[in-house]
């Protein structure tokens, strides 16, 4: 198996490689989605299906084929790729982005300014008789590092949500569950107003079936929005947390 060939879709490019190259990392996402056969979402064709930024994947895979981080000398997507790093849980190459961020390649990253990058992802189900939009709330999900998440409101960032941020370093990536309706717009808008932009917008879908609805099986469609968002910083300039923040950091620290 682990000589074999395998294709991948990731959000809608498709890559070509080993299993023994997925694998290389077997404590990893990918690792353990591979070598624990862990449920996972097939696309039209067969392919196994990943809802994530396909474009940044190249430098994943290219890590994977390699163990090196080689990027671009014009490469803008730092916080992003890092991110992608967190979600596949490849140790080795975040510490290598961490590594890229504090060596000799730092000071031309920060001279060419800084882009940092939130994820609004929400899930929804319902028949195929109703348009995605109209069919029932899941889970929406915030995913962004920690210290430009602390930028937003409390009406976003709720309480709740506070000690699992205090656990994190200011450059961790985490994620935030968000509630209301229709909370995905609204933090949108929230976004918006504060400088950030709309980069991409998505919606994938996948089905399957009610087993336990009364009136036997039910087809069930599932849609996931994703929204990523994206914002420019100067190579100098701070980033600040909300003040209406400042008080509760304060208190979780002592």
């Amino acid at each position: 198996m682990s000589k074999s060939v395998i294709t991948l879709n990731v959000g809608g490019i498709l890559y070509t490689t080993t299993t023994a190259t997925l694998l290389k990392y077997p404590e990893s996402m990918l690792g353990s989605l591979l070598s624990h056969n862990l449920p996972s979402t097939k696309d039209a064709h067969g392919q196994l299906f990943i809802d994530r930024d396909g474009h940044i994947f190249r430098h994943i895979l290219n890590f994977l084929r390699s163990s090196q981080l080689c990027l671009p000398s014009n490469f803008k997507e730092l916080d992003l790729l890092s991110a992608e790093a967190d979600f596949y849980q490849i140790c080795p190459l975040i510490e290598a982005i961490n590594e890229y961020r504090d060596g000799p390649a730092r000071d031309n990253f920060v001279q060419k300014g800084r882009t940092f990058y939130l994820e609004i992802i929400e899930v929804r189900t319902g028949s195929t008789a109703t348009m995605p939009t109209s069919n029932s709330r899941v889970k929406t999900i915030l995913l962004g590092r920690k210290d430009i998440l602390l930028t937003l409101s409390p009406a976003v960032i709720g309480a709740d949500f506070m000690e699992r941020l205090c656990c994190k370093e200011a450059q961790e990536y985490t994620e935030v569950e968000l509630f209301g309706s229709p909370v995905r717009l609204r933090v949108g808008e929230e976004l918006r107003n504060l400088g950030w932009t709309l980069i991409s917008s998505d919606l994938s879908t996948s089905s399957g079936f009610d087993n336990k609805s009364q009136i036997g099986m039910s087809l069930i469609i599932e849609h996931t929005f994703r929204d990523r968002w994206s914002k420019d910083f100067e190579h100098d300039e701070p980033i600040k947390a909300n003040p209406h923040h400042t008080m509760y950091l304060e208190e979780a620290s002592v």
